[in-house]
């Protein structure tokens, strides 16, 4: 098995995690820290050539993966139109979290962005605030799910996930890998996909987070934002309320759970700068899997 045909082995073992079969395009896309710059012709050819590779990677209809990719295609292509369907349950709530004063940008992650979900599949949603708000941008967007009964302990279908904010202050994600070659967050950042942005937030976040789109040096991140209308900002005064008090009222709610693992390590991070909930964080289990298959 030659370099590329490992690199490109490497790519659909960790998308076959998660039942997701790739065209040979995507193959290219995804390659990670690629050995130099192959081409998309390169990756075809490997893919239709190499012995090893076609011995152990299944092909149907351009799509390739292991196991039963007939199957996972008519999957993929079920969530496909499911995430279609999220997106517009999905406009709502972006209108309301994206005029709060204090938010720089709202995006989509984790399934969503690949178009991967199915009914009870979170709505996962990444939020950038102004400097030293995120707790008073969190109270409010998360109350009004919580009125809405939209939280992922609440609604069985389309659950709005509002797990991860980050402040100006705190562009920078590398610190939350969690070891020096963390795939599951080079490509979690890479395909961010902003719906709401203000002030290049986002172009920001990029620019502080270079070690994930060199980590995938073919992919093309998203750029395309809603901007902000200022003027439907001052409907909600969230100035007037004190980041001190928003951030008592919130640790008084925690569940046990979390207050038990908050800076423990990377799964929950909470400060005045960051404020991430990832209790089920399963980048460990994926990274011994992936690990596994390519042994």
């Amino acid at each position: 098995m030659d370099t590329l045909a490992r690199e490109c082995f490497a790519v659909v073992a960790y998308f076959s995690y998660f039942g997701y079969p790739l065209t040979a395009f995507e193959v290219w896309k995804w390659l990670q820290r690629p050995s130099q710059p192959w081409s998309l012709s390169d990756v075809m050819t490997t893919l239709s050539t190499d012995e090893w590779l076609r011995e152990h990677v299944h092909e149907h209809n351009g799509f390739y993966g292991f196991g039963d990719v007939a199957a996972h295609c008519r999957d993929r292509h079920t969530r496909y139109v499911d995430a279609v369907r999220k997106y517009a349950v999905l406009r709502p709530v972006v209108e309301y979290i994206g005029r709060l004063p204090g938010v720089t940008g709202v995006a989509v992650c984790n399934s969503l962005a690949y178009h991967h979900t199915t009914e009870k599949s979170d709505i996962d949603l990444f939020i950038l605030t102004e400097p030293s708000r995120v707790w008073s941008v969190r109270l409010l967007a998360v109350s009004m799910m919580a009125l809405l009964r939209k939280r992922p302990h609440e609604a069985d279908r389309d659950p709005i996930c509002c797990s991860f904010f980050v402040d100006s202050t705190a562009h920078s994600i590398a610190p939350y890998k969690i070891a020096a070659d963390d795939p599951y967050l080079a490509y979690w950042t890479a395909t961010l996909i902003p719906l709401v942005e203000r002030d290049g937030a986002f172009v920001a976040f990029r620019s502080a987070n270079t070690w994930a789109f060199d980590d995938v040096p073919n992919h093309r991140p998203v750029v395309r934002a809603r901007a902000f209308r200022p003027a439907i900002r001052r409907r909600f005064p969230l100035h007037v309320v004190a980041e001190r008090t928003a951030r008592a009222l919130q640790e008084k709610k925690f569940p046990k759970r979390i207050t038990a693992m908050q800076n423990l390590d990377t799964r929950v991070v909470v400060n005045d700068h960051v404020l991430k909930f990832h209790e089920n964080d399963r980048r460990q289990e994926i990274a011994k899997a992936l690990a596994d298959k390519l042994a």
